[in-house]
């Protein structure tokens, strides 16, 4: 049976996402290879086989595809926003030892900082300094942390005295993209030594002595 052609508005809203993911990925590539101010918005469309206008039209301009780019690479395959839908998103949520969700949480956000770290090493003076931007991604960021935290308190893991947002405050701190690139890009450590480093210190900050 021969399979029918997409039509209506399903149909065109896929072919928007495609064309969207085309001019990202191809923005991504010459970001990255020639840096912002030498790209053009004409190369990205080029590059993407779509129209300059298909460009403009989807993204406004050239500063709002970086910014929107920036979000995308959180996750590498979706918007940030979107982190909540992701197989792992389910598995933190359903870990019922405290010990494995740690190391689930340390595992994934290590991959996220992976994707960031070169990104804003190479792009970041580039990005524009919108505040509420800004802002929704750290908010983002706090639901993600705090959907572990949540965790640990739904199992009766987090240590005792520890308040959520103590707690919340120190995983922000001990596990912030600055430390990872500190420690990944500057001090020569691999990845490896950092989930472990990370590991440890999550347990020994975040768990009671009976899980830890």
């Amino acid at each position: 049976m021969a399979v029918k052609p997409q039509s209506g508005r399903k149909g065109r809203r896929e072919r928007a996402i495609q064309t969207r993911d085309r001019i990202l990925d191809a923005a991504h590539a010459l970001f990255m290879e020639q840096g912002y101010d030498d790209t053009t918005i004409q190369q990205v469309a080029a590059a993407a086989g779509v129209a300059v206008q298909t460009v403009y039209f989807t993204f406004g301009n050239k500063a709002r595809l970086l910014s929107q780019l920036q979000d995308r690479v959180i996750l590498g395959n979706a918007a940030s926003e979107q982190w909540a839908e992701q197989p792992w998103a389910a598995e933190l949520r359903s870990e019922t030892d405290p010990r494995k969700l740690l190391d689930l949480f340390v595992k994934v956000d290590s991959q996220i900082k992976r994707r960031v770290g070169p990104f804003i090493a190479r792009l970041g003076a580039a990005l524009p300094n919108d505040t509420s931007q800004a802002a929704g991604r750290d908010a983002r960021r706090d639901v993600f942390f705090g959907t572990v935290i949540d965790r640990l308190l739904q199992l009766g893991a987090l240590r005792s005295g520890l308040s959520r947002d103590r707690a919340l405050d120190i995983l922000r701190v001990v596990n912030s993209l600055e430390a990872y690139v500190e420690l990944t890009e500057r001090r020569g450590w691999s990845g490896e030594e950092w989930r472990a480093w990370l590991g440890r210190v999550l347990r020994a900050e975040l768990l009671g002595a009976t899980t830890s």
